[in-house]
């Protein structure tokens, strides 16, 4: 059944104690004294306050009545109830004819801390609840229906497009034990969809609009360290939201920084972005390229970076390539003569072994590009 806690009776004692000038006590369901002005008491069993847990009803105590309760004092005691149970009773000791009003106070005090602290519980619970949704969501661990009764009962509202956003501080663990002072301003930020890792930071679910890099960038400035940051795929349904999750994941661990994607934030913040969207083909290549795959599809873009110190071979692969193979477009973007571009190309297949007339050839040398670049 419940039980006023110890830590919700120390505070009774510490809110009241400077406005009522008399000892109090807090006693638990079982009538042992949890908290007192007067430390003698603390640990005893309270005989009057067992006697308001059994009825239920105020009693006040007056010098004639101390010889019927062991080690009762003069004063007055209160049940203090929550959702029309008796949880405890707090008393004051003293004179009742000057106790006595005070007592109405000191109830309604010690009654509003036992809701406020209820209150403060049962939002940290949903708060946890819903984390432990959304990291199931988006990491695929949830049916169809599973995931739309969570929705329900949660209640979270998506709005889509949607994406995941990951930022990755650089001390996660530190971001992880300032999560309880940051939940309640995440929450209003982004309506409590975000979930916290001690592995990757912190991921938010956003919809994929006009104000998405205004709305990271507050986030940002609240983390207040250098952070990494990986922007997913945008999706369109609750299913799709793993594959969100999962591309910025990836654009962390494979992605390039973008330049044109800066956030405001302080110069000692300065943020790395990542977008998945805008490199899409190397991320998804070099996720799936691992050990001995990734060395054959880069050996012969190493040879070609290995002999081209300036880039200018370089360049002209990504033209060609740009070009759709065309030789007068590339060479017209080059601002070159035809014969130049040839002789370019002749000396990345003599370092390279690979035949630009052959497009598998010259697909398989371009992958290496974009691997490593």
């Amino acid at each position: 059944m419940m039980e006023i806690e110890d830590i919700i009776a120390e505070k009774i004692i510490a809110r009241t104690k400077g406005l009522i000038p008399y000892d109090i006590n807090v006693m638990n369901k079982k009538g042992i004294v949890v908290a007192s002005t007067d430390a003698s008491r603390m640990g005893l069993v309270h005989k009057g306050a067992s006697w308001v847990i059994e009825h239920q009803q105020v009693l006040t105590v007056d010098h004639a009545s101390t010889r019927y309760l062991a080690g009762a004092k003069p004063g007055v005691n209160l049940p203090i109830e929550y959702q029309g149970n008796c949880i405890g009773v707090v008393g004051i000791t003293g004179d009742p004819e000057r106790v006595c009003e005070l007592g109405a106070l000191l109830k309604m005090t010690a009654e509003l801390l036992v809701e406020q602290s209820r209150e403060k519980d049962a939002a940290l619970l949903l708060s946890v609840e819903k984390e432990n949704y959304l990291k199931r969501l988006v990491t695929g661990q949830l049916d169809d229906a599973t995931a739309k009764a969570g929705l329900k009962r949660l209640p979270l509202t998506f709005r889509y497009p949607a994406l995941c956003v990951t930022l990755t501080p650089h001390s996660p663990a530190h971001c992880y034990q300032q999560k309880l002072d940051l939940t309640p301003t995440l929450d209003l930020s982004v309506n409590g969809l975000f979930f916290f890792s001690q592995e990757s930071g912190l991921t938010l679910i956003l919809e994929a609009k006009s104000t998405l890099n205004a709305k990271i960038a507050q986030v940002a400035s609240l983390l207040a360290q250098p952070l990494t940051i990986g922007v997913g795929c945008a999706v369109e349904s609750l299913s799709g939201l793993a594959l969100s999750y999962a591309t910025a994941t990836a654009a962390l661990q494979f992605g390039l920084p973008e330049q044109a994607c800066e956030l405001p934030t302080p110069a000692a913040h300065q943020t790395a972005w990542y977008s998945y969207d805008s490199h899409k083909e190397k991320i998804i290549i070099s996720s799936l390229a691992q050990g001995w795959h990734l060395d054959e599809l880069t050996k012969e873009y190493r040879a070609l970076t290995a002999q081209d110190p300036h880039g200018a071979l370089r360049l002209t692969l990504q033209t060609l390539m740009s070009s759709s193979v065309d030789m007068t477009t590339c060479a017209h973007r080059l601002n070159i003569h035809r014969n130049t571009l040839r002789n370019r190309l002749d000396k990345i297949q003599q370092i390279t072994g690979v035949d630009y007339k052959q497009l598998d050839q010259l697909f398989r040398l371009y992958l290496g590009k974009i691997i490593l670049d």
